[in-house]
C-alpha cells in the first residue's frame, strides 16, 4: 500500500518557486536538530530569523488571511511549502509558536482593529506567542480557571491578573506575548465568568520558571521532519499582580469560553462552533510523513545489524508489521480529515489513535531496534537519535488534551453522551 500524493502540474510550477526561495534564503549554517533540548540560544535566533523571512514571503502561515500577514494560499500550495521545506529537514513553524492556537481565536472572536494590531506581528514571525491555558486545578477542565483577572477597583480601564500557568511554554524564554485565559468574574456563573487576553510577556510582576521534564512533546509532535519545533522545555508561569490593560481582551469581557473554542477547534484537531454559531476555518491541515516510522523502515531494509535480528527471530517481523500498519492507518485518518470527511469527532479521533498507540509501537521498534533505540550519540546512534527522541516522547499524552478529554469530544460529536 501506497497512500503518498504526487504534485499535479500546478503544485509543481509552485514548488519550483519554493524550492529556488529556499535555496536562496535557508541559512547554511542552520544546525539540524532532532532533540530540540541541545538548541542553544545562538540556534535558536537563527531558526527565529529564518522564520521572519518565512513570514516577510507569507509563508509561515501560508493559508492565513494575506491581509493580516498570512500567504492566501490554498491548501494544496500550503503542501507545497510544508513538503519542500521537509525536503530542508525544516518544519513549519521552524520554532515552536502558539501562534497556531491564538490566531484562530482572535480571527474569530476580535474586533477588525485587533486583527490588524496582533494578527500580522505573530504571522511574520515577529512576536512569538505562548498559550497560557493549564493549570494546576486546570487541565481537561480548562473552564475551572483560578487565575484572576479582575478589574481595578480604580483604573478600571486595566485588569489585575494573579495566579499560576503550569506547562506551558517553549525554548528559551520569554517569548514576546502570551496568549492568556483567565477568570474575570468570581460571582458569574460556569463558563461565563472567563475572559481572554493577548498581553505583553515582559510585564512587571510576571516569573517564568522552567520545569525539569524528561519528554520533549507527543509522539506524533516529533514526528515531522524536524525536531528543532518541539515544546522541548515546559515552564510555569505566575503572575502576580500584573496589570493587563483592557485593550489586550479578546472579544468581551466574559466572553472567554468562547474564543477558547476557536483553539480547541484546531489544537483537537477538528472543527468548532463559535459566536452565532458558525463553523470555525481552522487554516491547514495536511497528511503529515511520520519521520520515526520512515526511518525505522529504513533500519530494518538496509541496516545489516538490523536485518541479521530480523532473519534470527521471526516474531520481529510482526512488530515490523505492526508498526507499517499503525502509520498508515494514521495516515488514512489524516487524508479523510484533510478532505473534510471527519466529522466534528474525525480531528479528536485521529489524536486518541495516535496518542494510544505511541506507547505501543515505540515499544515494538525497541523490540527491533535493541539497545539502538536508546541511544542519542556514538557510534551506537541511528538516525542522529530519532529513535531515543521517540521513546522518550512515545509516554507522553497531555499535550494537546489527554486521551478521557479526546473520548468525551468524540462521544459528544456522535451524540453519545459522556
Amino acid at each position: 500500500m501506497d497512500f503518498s500524493t504526487e504534485y499535479t502540474k500546478e503544485q509543481e510550477e509552485f514548488a519550483k518557486e519554493v524550492r529556488a526561495w529556499l535555496e536562496e534564503s535557508v541559512p547554511e549554517d542552520l544546525a539540524y536538530l532532532r532533540d530540540a533540548q541541545k538548541m542553544s540560544y545562538e540556534q535558536f535566533q537563527k531558526y527565529r530569523d529564518f522564520a521572519r523571512k518565512l513570514g516577510v514571503k507569507g509563508w509561515l502561515y501560508p493559508t492565513y488571511p494575506r491581509q493580516y500577514g498570512g500567504g492566501g494560499l490554498d491548501g494544496a500550495c500550503a503542501a507545497v511549502v510544508r513538503q519542500e521545506l521537509a525536503e530542508k529537514r525544516l518544519g513549519l513553524p521552524p520554532v515552536m509558536d502558539w501562534t497556531t492556537l491564538a490566531a484562530p481565536a482572535i480571527l474569530a472572536c476580535g474586533t477588525e482593529e485587533q486583527k490588524m494590531r496582533f494578527l500580522p506581528a505573530m504571522l511574520r514571525g515577529e512576536a512569538l506567542t505562548w498559550q497560557l491555558m493549564t493549570e494546576p486545578e486546570a487541565g481537561t477542565d480548562e473552564a475551572n480557571q483560578q487565575t484572576n483577572a479582575l478589574r481595578h477597583t480604580r483604573d478600571s480601564n486595566h485588569f489585575i491578573v494573579n495566579g499560576q500557568k503550569i506547562f506551558v511554554g517553549g525554548l528559551h524564554p520569554p517569548p514576546e506575548q502570551f496568549y492568556l485565559l483567565t477568570r474575570s468574574d468570581l460571582e458569574a456563573p460556569r463558563h461565563e465568568n472567563l475572559s481572554s487576553f493577548i498581553c505583553p510577556a515582559n510585564l512587571p510582576g510576571i516569573t517564568i520558571q522552567p520545569l525539569d521534564l524528561f519528554p520533549l512533546s507527543t509522539f506524533a509532535a516529533v514526528s515531522g521532519p524536524s525536531g528543532a519545533n518541539s515544546e522541548a522545555v515546559k515552564h510555569s508561569v505566575f503572575f502576580d499582580d500584573v496589570r493587563i490593560h483592557e485593550s489586550c481582551l479578546i472579544g468581551k469581557e466574559g466572553d472567554g469560553w468562547n474564543v477558547t473554542q476557536a483553539t480547541f477547534a484546531v489544537e483537537h484537531g477538528g472543527r468548532s462552533q463559535a459566536r452565532g454559531g458558525a463553523a470555525l476555518r481552522t487554516y491547514g491541515g495536511t497528511a503529515p510523513r511520520n519521520y520515526i516510522v520512515d526511518k525505522f523502515l529504513a533500519q530494518c531494509k538496509s541496516n545489516p545489524n538490523i536485518a541479521k535480528r530480523l532473519r534470527g527471530n521471526a516474531h520481529l517481523v510482526d512488530r515490523v508489521l505492526d508498526v507499517y500498519i499503525f502509520d498508515q492507518i494514521g495516515r488514512l485518518f489524516a487524508l479523510r480529515n484533510t478532505g473534510g470527511k471527519g466529522g466534528a469527532y474525525g480531528g479528536p479521533h485521529h489524536i486518541l489513535y495516535q496518542k494510544m498507540g505511541a506507547g505501543r509501537i515505540t515499544a515494538d521498534m525497541a523490540e527491533v531496534l535493541g539497545p539502538y533505540t536508546f541511544t542519542d550519540e556514538g557510534e551506537q546512534c541511528l538516525d542522529e537519535g530519532i529513535f531515543e527522541v521517540g521513546q522518550r516522547c512515545g509516554i507522553c499524552m497531555a499535550p494537546g488534551g489527554t486521551p478521557e478529554a479526546m473520548k468525551i469530544i468524540i462521544s459528544r460529536a456522535l451524540a453519545i453522551g459522556r
